[in-house]
């Protein structure tokens, strides 16, 4: 903590010193305080899929802190801007070897963001540079997240913006000509178009570049993921998408639509998949395809259609991410994020704990996923609103297992899913928020259980209760 301090003394001296230098200093944060009220299967909510639910139930709550820090120091004309993020992320109250016992001194501070951004000299349109470490939405559903890289992006015209950029996410430091160009790179390139007053069209491509004869790398279906297996595999693949947004006036509301529609192809080269066995947190091999070249075939298609109308707000959400029916071929025909995070319900995504998941992807395993959601929305006052929703979920392909007895299963019913929410601004910048949600397992979810109960059937419905006091200034 020695070190945030020191810096907090430094941001404060720039701040007093700012006017004297030209420069325009800001100083911002976001205190995120999260809360596990009761869950009653905590040991469900274990990253990237490792989580399994058991007859008997495991009961918990917890409290951790994710709070974060960023100045920006602009030019008075505001054609230069460096920004610098600290971040103590995902710590609970009395958690071990982090701070947050007696004491309280601990290793946790990171770097969130450190970025240059200037306008291009000479050029009279809105034409900027951006280079170091920064957050990139290049599609909620395939990578919304930081990452290292130079960005030129701009608006040619009211109509118009684009962004073309080069992404390291990956660096080999090559000591022999064998390691030469074993980097990790993508290319990325968008377009927007205001097609109309109520119509915003996206087109965009990125390009994964990496040489790498000499590795092999092991691809899990729970860790299905490019950053999970990115260190070690050979890339030539590449994702296109489609992406936008419509609005417009109907009766006394409007009406709106979100839509998302992404193809990947190309190659992963020198890896090998393997599948793991039910009930199972410690990724024991069950199955899959020794080192290979795979070709990948996968696809993505999203559609919010909603309705809005005085205080109230009625959506339906589908998704589809294509999934693999074969995991000893080389086609990964199931869809492949970068790194995301999906914040569409309390059970198997991410919610106001959102370091305590049981995925963060928008699919299970390399099976895909379906989802069937109504949403409906109300806002009581200025300050409260509140939301419910179901959800009815499946696997794009079967969930194939052997049970405990050895009997082969396959299944793609994940079950439905209940949740309902609160919000209240209780000052400026100040909200407390409160979510819970239940989910009715079908028997694809067997697969999630404890060894002993893996029997082809579901036998274990979910509860869980967060909630969160967020200030943001």
């Amino acid at each position: 903590m020695k070190r945030f301090q020191v810096l907090l003394v430094l941001l404060l001296a720039l701040g007093l010193t700012a006017p004297a230098l030209g420069v325009d200093f800001a100083f911002h944060g976001d205190l995120n305080n999260r809360f596990q009220i009761y869950t009653d299967q905590n040991d469900f909510f274990r990253a990237e899929q490792q989580g399994i639910t058991r007859k008997k139930n495991v009961e918990d709550n917890f409290g951790e802190i994710k709070y974060r820090f960023w100045t920006e120091a602009a030019s008075d004309d505001g054609k230069v801007k460096g920004v610098y993020a600290i971040e103590i992320g995902g710590l609970r109250y009395g958690e071990a070897g982090k701070g947050a016992e007696f004491s309280g001194d601990g290793v946790n501070v990171e770097t969130r963001w450190a970025y240059l951004d200037f306008q291009l000299p000479g050029i009279e349109s809105k034409n900027r540079l951006q280079m170091g470490l920064n957050s990139q939405n290049i599609n909620k559903y395939f990578w919304a997240e930081t990452v290292m890289g130079v960005k030129n992006y701009g608006s040619p015209t009211d109509m118009v913006d684009y962004t073309v950029a080069w992404f390291r996410p990956i660096e080999t430091n090559a000591s022999t000509s064998n390691q030469s160009g074993q980097d990790l790179d993508g290319f990325y390139g968008r377009a927007n178009f205001k097609a109309a007053d109520n119509l915003l069209v996206g087109v965009f491509g990125l390009w994964f570049y990496k040489d790498d004869p000499q590795g092999s790398d092991a691809i899990e279906d729970r860790k299905y993921e490019i950053k999970q297996f990115a260190r070690n595999a050979e890339f030539n693949q590449y994702t296109l998408g489609i992406d936008g947004n419509y609005k417009t006036d109907v009766g006394p509301g409007n009406l709106f639509l979100n839509y998302d529609l992404l193809y990947q192809g190309g190659k992963i080269k020198n890896a090998s998949f393997t599948t793991t066995a039910p009930g199972d947190q410690t990724g024991a091999t069950a199955g899959g395809r020794a080192s290979a070249d795979f070709d990948v075939k996968a696809y993505f298609l999203h559609l919010d259609a909603g309705y809005k109308w005085e205080k109230s707000t009625f959506t339906y959400t589908f998704w589809y991410a294509s999934g693999d029916d074969d995991p000893n071929d080389k086609d990964f025909k199931g869809f492949l994020a970068v790194d995301v995070d999906s914040f569409d319900n309390h059970i198997l995504f991410e919610s106001y704990t959102d370091d305590d998941v049981f995925t963060e992807r928008n699919y299970l395993l390399d099976k895909g996923f379906v989802m069937n959601k109504l949403r409906f929305d109300y806002q009581f006052t200025d300050k409260v609103k509140a939301g419910l929703s179901g959800m009815y979920m499946l696997t794009a392909e079967d969930i194939e297992y052997f049970d405990k007895n050895g009997v082969k299963r396959k299944n793609d019913k994940i079950g439905f899913e209940l949740d309902a929410d609160v919000r209240y601004q209780i000052y400026k910048g100040l909200e407390f928020n409160t979510g819970a949600g239940f989910l009715w397992a079908d028997d694809a979810m067997d697969f999630f259980e404890q060894n002993s109960q893996v029997d082809g059937k579901s036998d274990n419905n979910i509860f869980r209760w967060v909630a969160n006091i967020r200030y943001k200034f």
